[in-house]
């Protein structure tokens, strides 16, 4: 009967050979007293592509020759990715997950994941089998995070439901279970009933008014950020990351590359969002390319946003000729972390006695402006930038065009708060 062969990953016995008068001969053949060139030391191995295949290393010893073939056959089994095995734990296929995240998702997305992983998964079911992974235990589980947990959001207790998946996904794509058992489980219910929060032109020039007053948010370079925000719509970090090279201040059209070297042309008087700004854990500060692919689009500027982005702007930008430098820089002149940033912000609300601010206030305002102005759904997610629309329905559209019209609706209410 034919010898089984070898499991996946693994080596047979090691043999060792000593080298004399160039030639390679088996160790049981050494005579006594004589001290060999080299030695060699082999084994059999199974790669994981089913083929057998023989490994060798030599060293000036024996020993030496064997430790370095043992410490490569590790090596080489422990650069499999499919290694699991119904034996295997759920923080075996935890490690191969978040792998899996680092390779294709964002940083920031990573550190999110891997929170999640740490904080909630691991410490309740990273010690399971993956054969002992089912529906009802996985429910035991999550009902377990909401228990102990009973602030915590319906939206981060689905996105550690998703992690989970992800992980039992993992053990699928092994062959180590048959069917994901998260898809089993009853999805998380609930979230925010509350409605979107839009300031109108009464409480939009009481808060700019307070907020110009207020020293420390002058100091903090804050009143320009925030009408940057109440003036287009765009998102927190992408306003961090526009540079006076992404604005046409001008009256003519100019042309700029984008980050993925397509050419761009810029309007008269408009922004081009292509990027953002986050904290990447080992990275630190990072200007992505942008939130989604449909992020990228081009704003046309309100009257008064272009006045107060003239006055900040270095003499070179009013000629076309941007540098890549932040529109609303640090005070290092480098880009502003988003948590120093929203820290400030935090505390703006409370000193001005607006408790209910949030970056995303400026966004929402806009929405509503454009709404009340008549605008269609589409039009208001072409100036929001938005992947899909959810006003009665939800359908994605195409994504990055000019919206002229929105830039003086805007610009009007801002008029009428003066």
């Amino acid at each position: 009967m034919a010898r089984p062969p070898l499991p996946l990953g693994s080596w047979g016995d090691i043999r060792t050979y000593y080298r004399h008068d160039d030639r390679w001969r088996p160790e049981k053949t050494l005579p006594d007293g004589l001290t060999p060139d080299a030695w060699k030391a082999c084994a059999q191995f199974r790669d994981f592509d089913g083929k057998t295949r023989q490994v060798e290393r030599t060293g000036t010893s024996k020993t030496k020759a064997t430790r370095t073939l043992i410490a490569d056959l590790k090596a080489r089994a422990g650069n499999n990715t499919t290694t699991l095995t119904t034996s295997s734990r759920v923080r075996h296929a935890v490690t191969l997950y978040l792998d899996d995240v680092r390779l294709r998702r964002a940083g920031t997305t990573y550190d999110r994941y891997e929170g999640r992983v740490r904080n909630y998964i691991t410490p309740r079911m990273g010690d399971l089998l993956l054969r002992e992974c089912s529906a009802g235990r996985i429910k035991n589980v999550l009902d377990g995070i909401r228990k102990d947990n009973p602030t915590i959001a319906a939206e981060t207790l689905r996105g550690i439901r998703a992690c989970v998946s992800g992980i039992m996904q993992v053990a699928v794509d092994h062959d180590v279970l048959p069917v994901n058992p998260v898809a089993s489980v009853r999805k998380i219910e609930g979230g925010s009933k509350r409605a979107a929060r839009a300031y109108d032109e009464v409480e939009l020039a009481a808060f700019l008014a307070k907020m110009d007053a207020d020293k420390k948010a002058v100091r903090a370079d804050l009143p320009d950020l925030v009408r940057f925000l109440f003036g287009t719509g765009c998102r927190f970090g992408e306003a961090l990351a526009v540079r006076w090279y992404d604005l046409n201040l001008t009256d003519d059209v100019i042309t700029v590359i984008a980050p993925d070297g397509t050419r761009v042309k810029l309007p008269p008087r408009s922004v081009f969002f292509n990027g953002n700004i986050v904290a990447v854990t080992g990275k630190g500060l990072v200007r992505n390319e942008g939130k989604t692919a449909s992020s990228r689009g081009i704003l046309s500027l309100p009257d008064f946003l272009y006045d107060l982005l003239l006055l900040r702007a270095p003499a070179m930008a009013t000629t076309g000729v941007g540098t890549k430098e932040p529109v609303f820089p640090s005070g290092t002149l480098g880009w502003r972390h988003p948590s120093n940033v929203q820290r400030s912000v935090r505390r703006l609300r409370l000193r001005v006695g607006y408790p209910d601010f949030k970056t995303h206030v400026g966004r929402k305002t806009v929405a509503t402006v454009l709404a009340e102005g008549g605008q269609s759904s589409r039009q208001i997610a072409d100036q929001l930038r938005q992947s899909s629309i959810q006003t009665t329905e939800k359908h994605y559209i195409e994504r990055g065009i000019l919206n002229p019209g929105a830039a003086k609706l805007i610009d009007a209410t801002h008029n009428n708060s003066a």
